[in-house]
């Protein structure tokens, strides 16, 4: 996106984005310009954001509306679905207009244009890419104690037991071909929250599409973090219930290797 018109031509002429990026929000108002700005700045591929709010009064909507006037594809949503994250991306996919569909958060903030490269992995053949937060990171900033032992744990055993080629199963950063996500909806109940990147990567794993990964690196994951209402355990048994999907499904799972890694610096 840029003023007026969008950076560069799109390498897929059939659609007028290269994709669409869903970001679910709620109440972030003022603080949500760094993160839509820095995107406007860092994403060299024509997308539309696709904005989704719950609520008329979400201070979030004046915000945007006032970068809409200057930039173009920006696009806001309102939920008429129970609340929710879940029903936030439902509601994103449905109004997007493009064949690849990215999810960000409203606390995400990330200068090194990792968009970039998730979208050129998808030219390159894959159909549903992820970013991986621990191949290069030892130790990073974001969440507390609880949170961090429970993705790297739980990540682990996605990766040990259920044969998850990803190295980071769990994260929300990803970017899928919409005929993926059409053909496979979401099934995580509105309850389950951010379950449901577990499991539609389970499900891609699983159905043998094309699997890529883009490696992120400390700076990635030391700018990447803010406020997040993610509440782990809330989430855990719908997080579980696809663990144990995934289980039962280990074989297929198994068999899938990825197509295709990318570092971020490449």
């Amino acid at each position: 996106m840029n003023q007026s018109t969008h950076i560069n031509s799109n390498p897929d002429n059939s659609r007028p984005y290269s994709f669409s990026l869903i970001m679910p929000v709620y109440y972030e108002g003022p603080r949500v310009i760094p993160v839509i700005m820095t995107l406007i700045y860092t994403v060299k591929y024509p997308f539309e954001l696709i904005l989704v709010y719950d609520k008329a009064d979400d201070p979030t909507i004046a915000v945007a509306k006032q970068i809409a006037k200057r930039y173009t594809g920006i696009k806001l949503v309102c939920n008429n679905n129970p609340p929710g994250v879940v029903s936030a991306i439902k509601t994103g996919i449905e109004h997007s207009d493009s064949d690849n569909i990215a999810v960000w958060c409203a606390y995400h903030v990330d200068p090194y244009g990792m968009l970039n490269k998730m979208y050129e992995l998808i030219l390159s053949g894959c159909d549903v890419v992820s970013a991986n937060r621990f191949m290069k990171v030892k130790r990073y900033n974001r969440g507390g104690l609880i949170k961090k032992i429970l993705s790297r744990g739980g990540n682990f055993i996605l990766w040990k037991l259920v044969g998850s080629p990803f190295g980071d199963t769990t994260t929300s950063i990803k970017m899928y071909r919409k005929s993926f996500l059409l053909k496979y909806p979401i099934e995580t109940e509105r309850a389950g929250g951010w379950a449901l990147s577990l499991e539609l990567a389970i499900k891609a794993s699983m159905y043998g599409y094309k699997l890529g990964e883009l490696v992120l690196t400390p700076l990635n994951i030391n700018l990447i973090q803010g406020l997040s209402n993610f509440k782990v355990f809330k989430f855990l048994p719908h997080y579980f219930k696809w663990v144990l999907f995934g289980l039962r499904n280990r074989r297929k799972i198994s068999e899938n290797k990825l197509f295709k890694r990318m570092e971020i610096l490449d």
